[in-house]
């Protein structure tokens, strides 16, 4: 499979993810991009070749000002899917991703500030 792979560095970035409630998964072994982009594809079919968004935890604790227990190790690695980049999504997705451990990003952003108070 091949895959597109973006490195997410800026805020622009990581708003349109938010904006998208991108599939997203905290710590996924960049090893298992091509499963999770399969994965994905048992629910949806990609517009164009798969592409991941590929967040470190320290871009992450930079641009929420994320701290103490609450920022995220710094390489640590966190991967998306724009919604918007899928055609034809089963709903059933929503129910299933919480059993591969996937979240939606604008959750993940909302509870990581919550929590930062």
């Amino acid at each position: 499979m091949t895959m597109k792979i973006i490195e997410v560095k800026s805020k622009e970035t990581l708003d349109e993810l938010y904006k998208d409630s991108a599939l997203t998964w905290e710590g996924l072994n960049l090893d298992s991009l091509e499963d999770a982009a399969k994965w994905v594809e048992q629910y949806a079919e990609f517009k164009d070749e798969p592409t991941a968004y590929v967040t470190k935890g320290s871009v992450m604790n930079n641009v929420y000002y994320l701290t103490g227990k609450n920022a995220y190790p710094k390489r640590l690695n966190i991967v998306s899917f724009k919604l918007s980049d899928l055609n034809n999504l089963n709903s059933k997705m929503f129910i299933d991703r919480l059993a591969v451990g996937a979240r939606w990003f604008d959750d993940i952003v909302d509870n990581d500030l919550n929590r930062e108070g």
